[in-house]
């Protein structure tokens, strides 16, 4: 994690505390602090720590860090263009990634250039923005996370919050109307050249490759969307949001939890159909649409009633003795496959890599899971089945490393492969000598 310099981290204090004590007042003089060397500075050692690829100019940081004048002549001209106002954002790289099921979205690949200058524009907006934001939104703010969120869902349904309605807006990052986002970012923001500049990193082009690695340029001036992949993207999302999310807690006896795109608004009665209609009509008003496949409403109050939230799924299951019933927070069905598909990627049947370098890999997978679900809920009993899945694989791979099938991990192959050094979901009792 990129540490935070102490100029740096002064300023957003400032910020912070003056954004909080005056909520009335705007902000008109922030384009200076954007090209601050110490800014600049962190906002590229924060992009490092990101391990982005390289945008449509193909420029790396080792290619930056190598070069005549390095990373510090980087940032400096980076900081001249700034301040002379000659910056302009640069095409954006589009890629399809995987969604699972066959779908696929677009993701927005910027040059590491932009996605310094937009970085340094989170760093500066940020702390302007957090106070305002509604209570239970965690999304890609500072010390908040998934796993609060969750337990805060979980603690609402014990109090009784059992109607849950489990929303999925359609393309939400593609949809969001960039006139109507401007006016709510400039609330808190006067600033001219600020805003002109994040009006440009909205309106970049966008670059397409075909698969025979042509490039086609494209104009961005559909009037709607914000790029994903953008560092800036996630903080305008959660300002654009901010309103419908303060309308429930205001106008409601519901309470709504988000994150980023994604939320659930929990209610101790069952929604009625016009309850429904006028959440819709709501999202509308914002330009935004619920994707009506994937919304259902769901009553937590009855045992085998389940949904599924930023990879958890939440049931409501009989407890060991009988009598009661309680809410079961474990990785979703989805998690789970995700985690067997990439498992499968590393060790296959037929492979070069030797036993060392696949312990390795696997072990990056398995402590990204153990430290995103091992936290809350009752996630043991999964663990346990993932981590013998991680045995079976590595069992098959071993008994195909040559046309003499090798009975090496035939016995014990649990022991023997946590003395190589494969780290397990669940904790592993080691024997006394």
């Amino acid at each position: 994690m990129a540490t935070t310099l102490v100029k740096v981290r002064c300023l957003q204090r400032k910020l912070y505390s003056r954004s909080k004590q005056r909520p009335e007042e705007k902000f008109y003089s922030l384009y200076d602090k954007l090209y601050r060397l110490d800014i600049l500075h962190e906002a590229y050692a924060r992009c490092r720590a990101n391990k982005g690829g390289a945008g449509l100019d193909g420029q790396t940081f080792e290619q930056i860090e190598r070069g005549q004048g390095g990373m510090a002549g980087f940032i400096t001209n980076l900081a001249k263009d700034l301040k002379d106002k000659s910056y302009k954002p640069g095409p954006i790289k589009r890629v399809m990634i995987s969604k699972g099921e066959g779908k696929e979205r677009p993701l927005g690949i910027a040059s590491i250039r932009d996605r310094v200058v937009q970085m340094a524009c989170n760093i500066i907006m940020q702390p302007i923005y957090d106070p305002h934001l509604h209570r239970e939104s965690y999304g890609y703010r500072p010390k908040r996370s998934a796993q609060q969120a969750v337990k805060k869902i979980e603690s609402y349904l014990k109090a009784g919050y059992t109607q849950v309605l489990d929303a999925d807006l359609s393309g939400y990052f593609d949809s969001i109307p960039r006139e109507e986002l401007l006016e709510k970012v400039a609330r808190r923001i006067s600033d001219e050249s600020l805003m002109k500049l994040l009006k440009q990193m909205l309106k970049a082009p966008i670059a397409q490759v075909d698969r025979n690695g042509k490039i086609k340029v494209v104009a961005n001036d559909i009037g709607i969307g914000t790029p994903q992949g953008s560092c800036l993207s996630p903080l305008l999302a959660n300002i654009y949001l901010n309103d419908f999310c303060k309308l429930i807690e205001e106008k409601t006896p519901g309470r709504i939890i988000t994150y980023a795109d994604d939320f659930v608004i929990l209610s101790k009665q069952a929604y009625t159909a016009e309850q429904l209609e006028w959440v819709e009509r709501r999202l509308q008003r914002e330009g935004l649409t619920l994707n009506k496949d994937k919304t259902h409403c769901v009553d937590m109050s009855k045992e085998g009633q389940e949904f599924d939230f930023l990879g958890f799924n939440f049931k409501r299951v009989r407890s060991f003795y009988g009598k009661s019933t309680y809410i079961e927070i474990a990785p979703s069905k989805k998690s789970q496959k995700k985690f067997k598909e990439a498992i499968r990627e590393i060790v296959k049947h037929r492979t070069s890599a030797t036993s060392e370098v696949l312990v390795a890999r696997v072990n990056r997978i398995t402590r990204g899971w153990k430290n995103y679900f091992g936290k809350v809920g009752y996630p043991r009993k999964i663990f346990f089945k993932l981590d013998w899945f991680v045995v079976a694989r590595f069992y098959r791979w071993s008994r195909n490393r040559s046309q003499r099938k090798s009975r090496y991990l035939a016995q014990d192959a649990w022991r023997k492969l946590r003395v190589a050094g494969l780290v397990y979901l669940q904790p592993v009792a080691t024997k006394s000598m």
